[in-house]
């Protein structure tokens, strides 16, 4: 709020703190006057936080409300609070919900806790669509006709019908949206951006590729898922065929060799400068002149690619051109059959597709504006943009035309036309109070709208808004986080409230899920506190070798919750059975069979499965999050969170996997007492490294307890047995070169006995002579004195001498039988 009639900033500031004051006695007097109504108008009495939520009646009035905190309460109160003094009649309410369940909760409690209030039946609560059709009818006297293929639910399969259409009768759509789908298909991250593994094989951590390599880097598993694809024999990092290995240095292993044409390709993470990303130290460059003169030298054909020629169109072109010069056949194939990572669907990238087409409406964006906004885009990845555009404009086209012939509009639609209605006039808004809950996945489209009844109804009226930014989860259906985040930017004169006391999660919960969501710096900051007394240990995770034994610990715990309850020491304070909810981030998280739980724990435990986005708004007791694991599908999805999204966005939020952490954030908050992770040994979340590395959280195993590596904070420490001495190092290794010596008496890490773990030549031990990716390490039993061995076994059975005795200056080694 600015007054420049004043003439300064000083008389301004001074008249800003009067009015603080006198509002600060005003709410005081209020809640004084008015406790039996805010005694009584919910089942509980309302907190100050509550009271200060009703009362507050300034042009726009925005409560972030943390989970559990009683927002749907305060709504109510508010709406009793307007009709107790006399501010607004019923019928001159308006209350906006996000879905029809949200619209007929808050209905049927208005009615119930307001009952006493003459006319109350009059107050309008609707979602936002029907709202809008209610608009368009005033109007023009004729409801328009929706199109049912358009509805949530449903707008998804019109969109993979259309693609089937297209490429049935177009062969270069055809080709563009299967070469899309099976090397573009999935996000890489920024050039200057460490990778993230997503696969454990062979004893190599990385990224697994189609044709199931374990490759270093997003920008190798393209290359490589382009050579699969188009049906390219190659090898990845074979050995060079003249021997480079040294006392310091292993063998070299180019990225990739075409064995038909005698050619090595080697791919460098250069930008258009020639410049290597900082986090690859001072001698990358070094390397890449090393491997130049090395091809030289020997008279070996050698290409080469970059990134910054990846990322921009060229470097696949360059690529074709090179292996048809010399003789390579390229014949693409969407259908092969892969070994490793599939492709991504056509109904994942049709979804986002949608998600995509929705942003684009609501934001009013045209093809070319969209165009100019990817020209923009400071992730480096051009061409993936540019080629998802392409796809995008035929498709939302098609939609377009569809729409048409069917003389139907979509609800993207629909809220235009109701907007337009409103702002022009044609529709008189009665309405003096508008409330709209769920604020944080309201669209711009809406946002709009909510405008328009302001300046329709005139100078009096007043908006409310209740939403929570921390549980901003449903991008995927047009909202836009930044009408919440940036509230005071999008509505003139706007006052921030907050209702941060939850009545469900415990202190460690509230701490640690604060904690977490916060990281990203454009969340609103808020202190939740708690009036939940449970102290326990309230966060628990474990890490199992493989799926089923994650499930087998599952049922463990369900056992002994159940013989506890059984025993009376385990009981909720309304005497009704222990509620547990498995929350899983997709559907096919679910376990199989799960209902033999209920059949065989059902008299004391209530239990039930949800998704993680389904669960928004409930609570249990305890609850069990299932499958949380890196990966494309893991959690957090790789795929969904796609940032492709940002560029129909006025203000996009760069921060990575910003909506797949609110939805982590979610789980967390669902519980009364504790929440139960359960991940994989080999491929444990980023998101549970961060709560582990942050000390909210010990990732237990069978075996010990799984620490974060505390340099790259992003794999986890594992104990190996070398030469010198016990000595930990980071499970990214390559990619993390930390290490650290133990005692002899330091605790052994997790590690089950057939998952040895990859380490380089630390100062403990050696690089494995023979696989160059196992460390040598000691090892004894059976008629052996200690040798050692490569930490690859089984996959490789190299071992050596203990003295580390060299014969011409190469090691000693073995292979162990079998």
């Amino acid at each position: 709020m600015s007054f420049p009639w004043l003439g300064g900033d000083r008389f301004e500031q001074e008249l800003l703190a009067e009015f603080a004051t006198h509002n600060v006695a005003y709410l005081a007097r209020q809640k004084e006057r008015l406790k039996p109504f805010f005694d009584t108008v919910e089942k509980n009495p309302l907190t100050d936080d509550q009271m200060d939520g009703c009362i507050c009646m300034d042009d726009a009035v925005q409560i972030v409300a943390a989970a559990g905190s009683g927002k749907t309460s305060t709504m109510v109160a508010r709406v009793g609070y307007a009709l107790h003094e006399g501010l607004v009649k019923p019928e001159q309410i308006l209350v906006l919900a996000f879905n029809r369940a949200v619209a007929e909760e808050l209905q049927s409690r208005i009615n119930a806790r307001l009952a006493g209030f003459a006319g109350i039946d009059a107050v309008t609560v609707k979602t936002f669509n029907a709202f809008g059709l209610g608009v368009i009818g005033k109007a023009t006297g004729r409801k328009p006709s929706l199109a049912e293929w358009a509805e949530p639910g449903r707008d998804g399969a019109m969109i993979v019908e259309i693609i089937d259409d297209m490429r049935s009768s177009d062969d270069k759509f055809r080709h563009d949206w299967d070469l899309f789908r099976t090397v573009f298909g999935r996000d890489i991250g920024s050039w200057n951006e460490p990778a993230q593994a997503n696969a454990y094989r062979d004893g190599r951590r990385g990224i697994l590729t189609a044709n199931g390599e374990i490759v270093k880097s997003e920008e190798e598993r393209m290359i490589a898922d382009w050579l699969f694809y188009h049906g390219v024999h190659y090898q990845y990092e074979r050995p060079y065929e003249h021997d480079t290995a040294t006392e310091h240095h292993r063998q070299y292993r180019p990225d990739f060799f075409y064995p038909e044409i005698d050619l090595y390709h080697e791919h460098f993470a250069l930008n258009e400068k020639g410049q290597a990303p900082a986090h690859f130290g001072g001698d990358y460059l070094d390397g890449v002149r090393w491997k130049r003169e090395l091809h030289a030298e020997k008279g070996t054909r050698l290409f080469e690619t970059t990134s910054y020629e990846i990322r921009n169109a060229d470097g696949f072109a360059n690529l074709a051109a090179e292996l048809k010069r010399s003789g390579i056949l390229l014949q693409y194939g969407p259908d092969r059959q892969t070994k490793g990572q599939r492709p991504v669907t056509t109904e994942q990238l049709a979804a986002t597709i949608r998600i995509f087409q929705q942003h684009v409406k609501s934001n009013g964006l045209s093809h070319q504006q969209l165009r100019e906004a990817a020209a923009k885009d400071t992730r480096g990845h051009a061409d993936r943009l540019t080629r998802f555009l392409a796809l995008f404009e035929r498709i939302a086209d098609e939609w377009e035309r569809r729409l048409r012939e069917a003389d139907c509009i979509d609800f993207d639609d629909m809220l235009l036309m109701a907007i337009d209605h409103i702002e022009s006039g044609r529709f008189a808004s009665p309405y003096m109070m508008v409330l709209a809950d769920e604020f944080q996945d309201t669209s711009r489209a809406k946002v709009r709208l909510l405008k328009a009844l302001l300046t329709n109804a005139g100078e009096e009226a007043h908006l409310c808004v209740v939403g929570d930014d921390w549980q901003g989860i449903n991008r995927f259906a047009g909202a836009d986080i930044s009408v919440m985040t940036e509230f005071e930017k999008v509505f003139d004169n706007s006052t921030r409230l907050m209702l941060s006391t939850t009545f469900r999660c415990p202190a460690q919960l509230c701490e640690a899920s604060s904690a977490f969501v916060q990281a990203n710096p454009r969340q609103i900051r808020k202190t939740v506190e708690t009036t939940n007394s449970y102290t326990k240990k309230s966060l628990h995770a474990f890490a199992a070798e493989t799926q089923s034994l994650a499930l087998a610990r599952l049922e463990q715990d369900l056992q002994s919750m159940y013989d506890f309850a059984r025993s009376g020491r385990l009981n909720t304070d309304s005497g009704d059975r222990i509620s547990v909810m498995m929350l899983g981030r997709y559907n096919n998280d679910e376990p199989r069979g799960w209902q033999r739980w209920k059949r065989r724990f059902g008299d004391l435990l209530s239990i039930e499965y949800r998704t993680v986005h389904s669960s928004k708004g409930l609570e249990a007791d305890y609850v069990m999050l299932l499958n949380v694991v890196e990966g494309m599908m893991g959690f957090p999805s790789q795929i969904t969170d796609d940032p492709i999204l940002q560029i129909a966005m006025p203000e996009p939020d760069p921060y990575p996997l910003a909506e797949e952490r609110r939805l982590f954030y979610v789980a967390l908050t669902r519980a009364r007492r504790q929440v139960r992770i359960y991940t994989l040994f080999d491929s444990p979340s980023r998101f549970l490294i961060e709560l582990a590395r942050t000390g909210a959280v010990e990732i237990e195993t069978e075996e010990g307890v799984l620490s974060p590596c505390p340099k790259c904070g992003c794999g986890t420490m594992r104990r190996y047995d070398g030469q010198y001495g016990p000595f930990e190092a980071c499970s990214t290794h390559p990619r993390c070169d930390f290490k650290r010596n133990l005692s002899v008496e330091s605790p052994r890490v997790a590690a089950p006995s057939n998952r040895v773990r990859i380490a380089h030549p630390m100062s403990a031990g050696d690089s494995c002579p023979t696989c160059g990716d196992g460390l040598m390490v000691v090892r004894s039993g059976g008629a052996y004195q200690p040798f050692l061995a490569c930490s690859g076994y089984p996959s490789c059975k190299t071992t050596a001498a203990l003295d580390g005795g060299t014969e011409g200056g190469a090691t000693r080694a073995r292979t162990l039988p079998g």
